[in-house]
């Protein structure tokens, strides 16, 4: 899932949406090197959901203090949580049939039990008893299938002025893409058996269907409140752990306990974001003791995590399974052309990116998916820089010198490893780069039009899995494709994988589509993502894993 804001070289602070990327936590994280277990075809499956009381020992007032999101409003409608800003506030008020546990395992959540077909294409839902809306009322089957089905109608983005996430991540349900394109009205896949039973089948076994489902589109929503019309989601009946409590625009956004939690209530009472301007500088809320967590900005990590700085105890370090790049369109010039795709990768030194610009505090990347991602060190790699060989490309494309090439136009919010890219390949080709930097909502339609010759984002992995960084960002019709690669040797490898269980077999696939996508030249991978988190003492239980996904309903505070 993307993620809004990135550092500039000329900020200090990287921005209030961060801790929203999953930046704040307190005790150990999910081990990156986890490897999720899945059920091989031909060997039937049940798995039960594991309730394991809190061992919490709150104490005094149990308020939680945050900075939210610089923009407002954040629709909590997990339809179209697109970035890691929406889907993070929207798991805290709704949730789905599984999740992932502290292995990264997917599990049932509001589900009691999932029962998995031999040949691995029909999944039995059970939900469970204590499953039920923030109002009392017992969560059914038909509240699933019509969220499901929700999640996956292109008309909720004519209702909700957004972009629809569910093709994403519910579309290997049987009937799925024909009721996305519009073809059918039916959803063959999705069956209420009875009131407490869902049935989903798929088209083609899926390796990863259940890490997908625990996705924000994944979510159980109330169909009388969708059907009230208007910003229904700014006072939802809540699937999750906490309800909204007050919205005050611009200012706070206050959310309050679910007594009737799948898990039980959590012990928190309160949990209240800053919102709007006075989010826009965590850091300094921090250390101002005016909020209780927050990420620390790049050029203030020496000085913190100095042992002698009275905030080193307070310092939670924790790699991210996520990937910063700059992608470009092979269709449009003068990125057509193979030659000039491949002296921009030959002519970037990443790590300069890594060590100089971010202060040495990220990993560089060498190719799309990161370090750890199925317990594994990926072997594709991004070639290393050779500017003798840059030249020599340029020289062997369709312009043959770097004065009759075009302009290379990227875009991007916060786009400072396209300024650095900038400065390079002028200095050093001679080749011309435009940077457009532009603001999150104009640059989110951006995306979604399909409008930008080449971009620079990054994004951060919905599950633990290589396919939501290979088919999510590059397989021919995703709908997180930006650039619109298509390779059908690449498409058929992923398609491979998506049915291989075996998880050594599935990693080999995606390292040769991985080793094609590189080869082409289309997207220059920069970093891998280290979060430097501040917690204050007083907070306990929190839970984030890799993925930066944030447990708040695991907290207390201990005053």
């Amino acid at each position: 899932m993307m993620t809004p804001f990135r550092p500039h070289r000329r900020t200090l602070l990287r921005g209030a949406a961060a801790i929203l990327a999953g930046s704040f936590f307190i005790g150990p994280a999910a081990s990156l090197t986890a490897q999720v277990a899945t059920p091989a075809v031909g060997e039937p499956i049940v798995l039960h959901a594991s309730r394991v009381p809190r061992n919490s020992t709150p104490s005094g007032e149990q308020l939680l203090r945050l900075a939210g999101t610089t923009i407002d409003p954040v629709p909590l409608d997990p339809a179209v949580a697109r970035d890691v800003n929406s889907a993070f506030m929207t798991r805290q008020v709704f949730r789905g049939l599984t999740k992932f546990d502290a292995n990264l395992e997917p599990t049932p959540e509001l589900a009691e039990t999932i029962e998995i077909s031999p040949d691995g294409l029909t999944y039995r839902f059970t939900l469970s008893d204590n499953a039920r809306f923030s109002d009392g009322r017992q969560i059914t089957s038909d509240d699933v299938v019509y969220s499901l089905r929700r999640a996956l109608d292109p008309r909720t983005v004519l209702e909700a002025g957004a972009a629809l996430a569910g093709p994403s991540y519910l579309n290997d349900i049987a009937g799925a893409s024909e009721f996305i394109e519009g073809t059918s009205d039916e959803l063959p896949g999705l069956v209420a058996v009875d009131e407490k039973t869902v049935e989903i089948t798929l088209a083609e076994p899926r390796a990863t269907f259940l890490m997908k489902l625990a996705s924000a589109p994944g979510a159980i929503v109330d169909r009388n409140d969708v059907e009230s019309g208007g910003e229904w989601w700014r006072d939802p009946n809540a699937s999750g752990p906490f309800v909204v409590s007050s919205w005050e625009p611009n200012v706070e956004l206050r959310l309050g306990r679910n007594e009737h939690f799948v898990d039980g209530a959590p012990d928190l009472e309160s949990i209240s974001f800053r919102i709007g301007p006075s989010a826009s500088n965590p850091f300094n809320l921090y250390q101002a003791d005016e909020i209780d967590t927050a990420q620390v900005p790049i050029l203030a990590i020496d000085r913190v995590s100095d042992p002698s700085s009275p905030l080193a105890a307070e310092l939670t370090v924790s790699p991210m399974l996520s990937t910063q790049y700059i992608a470009f369109r092979d269709d449009v010039v003068p990125m057509d052309d193979p030659e000039i795709r491949r002296a921009v990768q030959l002519a970037f030194p990443r790590w300069k990116v890594a060590d100089i610009l971010l202060n040495g505090q990220q990993t560089a990347a060498h190719g799309i998916i990161p370090p750890g991602t199925l317990g594994r060190d990926w072997p594709a790699s991004a070639p290393a820089p050779d500017l003798d060989a840059a030249k020599a490309a340029i020289a062997a494309s369709t312009y043959e010198s770097a004065d009759r090439v075009p302009p290379i136009r990227i875009y991007g919010a916060t786009p400072f490893a396209s300024e650095a890219l900038r400065d390079v390949l002028k200095e050093n080709l001679g080749l011309e780069i435009e940077v457009m930097d532009v603001h999150w909502p104009q640059y989110n339609a951006g995306l979604a039009s399909r409008s930008f010759p080449a971009f620079e984002l990054t994004w951060v992995a919905d599950f633990p899995d290589p396919e939501t960084f290979l088919w999510n960002l590059f397989a021919t019709g995703s709908p997180d494709n930006y650039s619109e690669y298509s390779n059908p040797d690449y498409d058929a490898l992923l398609a491979q994988a998506a049915q291989t269980f075996d998880t050594d077999e599935r990693a080999e696939l995606y390292a040769q589509a991985e080793a094609l996508l590189l080869a082409d030249n289309v997207v220059l991978p920069i970093a891998h993502d280290i979060r430097f988190t501040l917690t204050k003492p007083t907070v306990k239980g929190l839970v984030m894993t890799p993925l930066g996904q944030l447990y708040l309903e695991s907290a207390w505070l201990e005053h």
